[in-house]
């Protein structure tokens, strides 16, 4: 793959309004407040993790995401394509129209490629494209932009990725008994009872030359569907040790020069089973360091291929501990732990369905925000 770079980026998340902000909580260990909804089947409490302070409406939200991502530069945005992706899609609009007029109907169905024109055309991007593959959605976005830009279609690519509060995906997640009743986040603990969702709105510029002060290089990556379940992936780690594999030979790097691995770790039963035997498998008994991001962000599905990647990257000097990490069925780290900017690191994004990807990515010094 010709590797592409992240040239700048944007993030509004439980952890912090800015990716500044929220940086600065990771650090310190900090995690955020949640709040809760009622899961309606068993009449129970389920932590959830907002966005705090600003009640914008999402073209509000994509607006300053992409003002934040261009840093103002948004005079001629004729040779950038936009790439959209999320689960979501546009249900919570849509949720909080049935509310307002009574009841859902079918004139106000609408669909993620809607808003992506809506952007297009108030933005005057070259083009726009929208994925959702569920949890490796934004992850998908950046090796499609990246593949976009190796074939000179585009000169740069915005990827915007979000997640909402939507009553669906809460209802939904709890009635598959996915989410935690306890709301104690614990990817890879033995007791671990489920994950927590989270809210977020990231975005980042890609583009073949590093800019001013990159945020991190994406060298390779590869994403494929395990078929053999409906819903989830081979529990054996075989289907991840392969996407993991086969993203390292895309990028030209051998399981040896990682010195990071960022696992997706969503602290439900079959899939932190069936991540931990992929690592296990690809590594054996020559495990880098491991770290997970979701118990400062939540589970924040389709964006979390770039709310985390963007929280990772910013952070490579110094990257939070576990409590728990004695006890983890994978070796987590207790105390924090960092590393070198322009070490090689691996992020993994595992979803609903079996649809897995992994990216291969470097750290640029002095791309810290």
């Amino acid at each position: 793959m010709t590797p592409v770079y992240l040239q700048r980026g944007a993030l509004h998340s439980a952890l912090g309004p800015d990716l500044r902000t929220a940086s600065r909580a990771l650090q310190q260990g900090s995690r955020p407040v949640p709040s809760s909804f009622e899961l309606h089947e068993l009449q129970q409490p389920r932590a959830y993790l907002r966005v705090s302070g600003s009640q914008e409406s999402l073209d509000q939200r994509f607006d300053r995401l992409i003002l934040e991502t261009l840093e103002q530069d948004t005079s001629d945005l004729h040779d950038c394509l936009l790439i959209i992706a999320s689960t979501s899609l546009d249900i919570n609009d849509l949720e909080t129209l049935a509310a307002t007029q009574g009841g859902f109907r079918a004139e106000h169905s609408t669909s993620l490629d809607l808003l992506a024109a809506a952007l297009q055309q108030r933005w005057n991007f070259a083009d726009a494209f929208t994925l959702n593959t569920a949890c490796t959605s934004a992850a998908n976005a950046l090796l499609y932009g990246a593949r976009m830009l190796a074939a000179g279609l585009y000169r740069r690519v915005l990827v915007l990725a979000f997640e909402t509060p939507s009553a669906i995906a809460q209802q939904g997640f709890g009635a598959l008994d996915l989410t935690s009743p306890s709301g104690d986040y614990r990817p890879f603990h033995p007791q671990r009872d489920g994950l927590v969702l989270g809210e977020a709105y990231a975005a980042a510029l890609l583009s073949p030359e590093p800019g001013d002060a990159p945020l991190a290089k994406l060298l390779g990556g590869f994403s494929a569907c395990d078929t053999s379940n409906l819903t989830t992936t081979r529990e054996d780690g075989s289907h991840i040790d392969w996407v993991m594999r086969e993203a390292l030979r895309s990028a030209g790097i051998g399981a040896d020069e990682i010195e990071l691995v960022k696992l997706h770790g969503t602290a439900t039963g079959a899939n932190d089973r069936a991540e931990s035997n992929g690592v296990r498998l690809l590594f054996a008994d020559r495990l880098p360091r491991l770290c997970v991001l979701k118990p400062w962000l939540g589970h924040s599905l389709g964006a979390c291929g770039l709310s985390e990647t963007l929280l990772l990257m910013n952070n490579l000097a110094c990257l939070p501990g576990l409590d728990y990490a004695g006890e983890a069925i994978l070796p987590l780290a207790s105390e924090a732990t960092g590393m070198a900017a322009d070490r090689l690191l691996l992020a993994n994004f595992f979803g609903f369905g079996g649809n897995n990807a992994s990216l291969v990515l470097q750290g640029c010094p002095g791309g810290e925000r």
